[in-house]
């Protein structure tokens, strides 16, 4: 994959004014899972509408993106009357599938929007963004029927995934963890004919920067020719029909927002109180390299295992109106989230909601001819209300997505305060609530935690009630951790459904969490092994062998190496020696699979040499040059 463009290589600068031929109320940029649906609601609401697209067909991931079905997301909205019209195009023209039928919902979405009233022109690309200083006031594009031409409108809706009118606008974007800038692996769908009915189902493919064409383009190509698409032989049970043709990818750029919906502030329980619509999902980050991801992430997902914790998040205006423009809303997984958040807030119910909900934001700026932001809330949530998007009973809520079927405790959760509560699901197999609970209490439960590490106590109260003191930086939990380490803890939590964290390298995370130097030989040792790295769990999505626990370990292991260095200067001559001998020796076997198939590894040197190559500069010591 090529590295992610640098942000002065991607055109930001867009023409002041132009000669316009057509005038709209609001145009819509991208007419996928957001922009489809809000066109429809925009048009329905008596604006004149202008929708326009690269592609050739409206709903995005849901059709041309072969996703056929839903994975969580919030129910209600127009999108579930476009649904509900679906299947009767089965009957008449498409053949039968499982799930939403692509085609159909293409013929539906189509005609709902040409009914309203509204404009559609496919293959048409966004040349530019005319403005009048910072208000958005129409575009300018280019189409192989009508050429090059500008039309004007009151509200700009940038529906397409990748903020590119928002970029062309000159609005602050960001996007990418922190470590490296990637986002989530993208997936390339596939269609088959199951029976007599047609059924699309996915496998990760890889990573793309989908700002970038050149690596767009590479993905395309190179994921259609994976094992998982191109085989050697097709029969009965492999009767392929076609790739879809859109990409699934699950994250691009952000914009930054006049709200911006962070992982960070809404666990913290500060967000709006003035909801659009609410998500509602897991942090379903699709990666695998989890090392490298935040230390928010880890801590929720690796420390505590809460990878299947369900929730439900309040998106506001402020997070659709880039940071200081007016006339410009973005709509879909381009809103203002963070990459942590972004593996939640982008279910295609939610991101359908998400269009119709700023449909209603401009129908009220327009026809009160007054700013984006100041759109009256009490208004808008009475038309998100009436259209099923929003409900008086809407709130903020967590619930379990537990690994035991048979568990019956699949309800809301409460974060734990009684001392009995928490030390008893700190001697469960199921901790995780009661490690964030403790996290969430700090000092309050610190002296409890102290005393269940000692070594009389059961083994799974000891571990992890180290493990949540280590959450809550007491160097007192490192030596139960070590011994964690040691040992290399193959126990596997059920917090989750999957997505579970082994405990042995979960320790190792938190050792360099709390950057303990005693612990420098035992990690030492984790990279000089290729062998012995064992697990307990039957589910194999997140760990499908001993090759991505390997890596875990490692990956984790050069991580601790290196914040223990940061914190203790004495220990840089060692662990550089060791980084430089373990650079001289990758050699492709460092790998992780995607979820999805073990088959399609992806090798982790590249990763690796940037980690070490960062931490040598860091520590102002030049790079080892690999034997």
């Amino acid at each position: 994959m090529q590295p992610k463009p640098a942000s002065n290589e991607l055109q930001r600068n867009a023409p002041e004014s132009g000669t316009a031929r057509e005038a709209y109320d609001v145009i819509v940029v991208g007419l996928g899972t957001a922009g489809a649906v809000a066109v429809i609601a925009a048009a329905r609401k008596g604006l004149r509408v202008l929708g326009i697209d690269r592609h050739t067909s409206m709903g995005g991931a849901g059709t041309a993106g072969g996703v056929l079905g839903y994975y969580f997301g919030s129910r209600g909205g127009l999108f579930e009357e476009i649904d509900a019209k679906v299947p009767a195009t089965e009957k008449s023209v498409y053949t039968p599938s499982y799930g939403v039928n692509a085609e159909g919902k293409q013929y539906v979405l189509e005609r709902e929007a040409v009914e309203a009233g509204a404009t559609i022109r496919y293959d048409t690309t966004v040349t530019g963004v005319l403005t009048e200083g910072r208000t958005v006031t129409g575009i300018e594009c280019f189409s192989p029927e009508l050429g090059r031409y500008t039309a004007t409108s009151r509200v700009v809706i940038d529906a397409t995934g990748n903020a590119d009118v928002c970029r062309l606008a000159g609005c602050e974007l960001r996007g990418g963890r922190e470590f490296d800038g990637q986002a989530q692996p993208f997936s390339n769908a596939l269609f088959k004919l199951d029976g007599e009915r047609v059924r699309a189902y996915y496998t990760d493919s890889g990573y793309v920067f989908p700002e970038d064409p050149d690596s767009m383009s590479e993905a395309i190509v190179e994921s259609a020719l994976l094992s998982t698409h191109l085989k050697a032989q097709y029969d009965e049970e492999r009767r392929f029909m076609r790739i879809a043709p859109q990409l699934g990818v699950r994250e691009s750029q952000f914009i930054v927002g006049e709200d911006n919906v962070t992982l960070a502030s809404f666990l913290e329980e500060d967000y709006s109180r003035e909801p659009l619509f609410m998500a509602y999902s897991n942090l379903d980050n699709h990666s695998k390299d989890v090392a490298f991801e935040s230390g928010l992430q880890r801590d929720w997902t690796v420390a505590a295992s809460l990878w299947g914790l369900k929730f439900t998040v309040p998106i506001p205006l402020g997070a659709l109106i880039p940071k200081g423009f007016d006339g410009l809303l973005a709509a879909g997984r381009c809103l203002a989230v963070d990459h942590d958040m972004a593996s939640c807030v982008r279910m295609k119910r939610d991101m359908q909601k998400c269009g119709e909900a700023a449909a209603y934001a401009a129908y009220l700026a327009v026809s009160k001819q007054i700013p984006l932001r100041e759109v009256p809330y009490p208004e808008l949530a009475g038309l998100l209300r009436d259209a099923g998007c929003l409900s008086e009973r809407d709130k903020v809520y967590f619930e379990h997505r537990v690994a035991a079927q048979d568990d019956k405790a699949n309800g809301p959760i409460r974060w734990l305060e009684d001392v009995t509560e928490i030390r008893s699901g700190l001697s469960d197999v199921k901790p995780g609530v009661a490690i964030w609970s403790a996290k969430r209490l700090g000092d309050k439960i610190r002296p409890h935690l102290l005393e269940w590490i000692g070594p009389v106590e059961p083994e799974h109260l000891r571990k992890h009630s180290a493990m949540a003191l280590a959450l809550l930086g007491s160097p007192e939990a490192a030596p139960v951790l070590r011994d964690m380490v040691r040992e290399r803890d193959p126990f596997v939590p059920l917090t989750s459904l999957k997505y579970n964290q082994a405990r042995g390298y979960a320790a190792v995370y938190l050792l360099g969490r709390l950057a303990d130097k005693e612990a420098v030989p035992d990690l030492l040792r984790i990279l000089e092994s290729r062998e012995g790295f064992t697990y307990i769990d039957r589910n194999k999505e997140f760990l499908s062998d001993e090759q991505d626990l390997r890596f875990q370990y490692v990956s984790y292991a050069l991580m601790a190496l290196a914040s223990i260095g940061d914190r203790h200067e004495e220990t840089r001559r060692t662990v550089g020696e060791a980084f430089g001998r373990f650079l001289s020796q990758l050699d492709g076997s460092l790998v992780i699979s995607f979820k999805g198939s073990s088959e399609i590894r992806n090798v982790m040197d590249d990763k690796i040499r940037q980690l070490i190559d960062r931490t040598f500069r860091r520590w102002g010591k030049p790079v080892p040059n690999p034997v």
